[in-house]
């Protein structure tokens, strides 16, 4: 066996992101949907809000009008929050985990809540 070919495959599959979060401006008592999308995803996907971890469910404990739209095969980990608010403005942040030669990567976004 050709070892030397090995890390050459494995460089080519290095988890990327496809999307990358944006910063976003919606209204109050409207929906923001934070997109987060990764090539060759084999690490754990979770969001933060201003540092604070939200966890790696699809629902989120303690935060009712948040939720991730995910789909493992697709690499798809959209954050969508509804009804939002000016306790949501904030700066967010897709987290994917480090795997089997792989390294964590991370990309932020701010989300800012305008008063009605």
């Amino acid at each position: 066996m050709d070892y030397t070919i090995i890390p050459m495959l494995l460089c080519n599959a290095q988890q990327k992101f496809r999307t990358v979060p944006r910063d976003l401006q919606v209204l109050e008592g409207t929906e923001a949907l934070l997109r987060c999308e990764i090539y060759n995803l084999v690490g754990a996907v979770q969001w933060t809000k201003d540092g604070f971890a939200l966890g790696f469910s699809h629902t989120i404990p303690g935060y009712p009008r948040y939720s991730v739209l995910a789909d493992r095969n697709l690499g798809i980990y959209n954050l969508r929050i509804s009804n939002a608010s000016i306790e949501d403005d904030a700066e967010y942040q897709c987290q994917v985990g480090p795997a089997k030669f792989n390294s964590a990567i991370r990309a932020n976004a701010r989300l800012t809540v305008i008063c009605k």
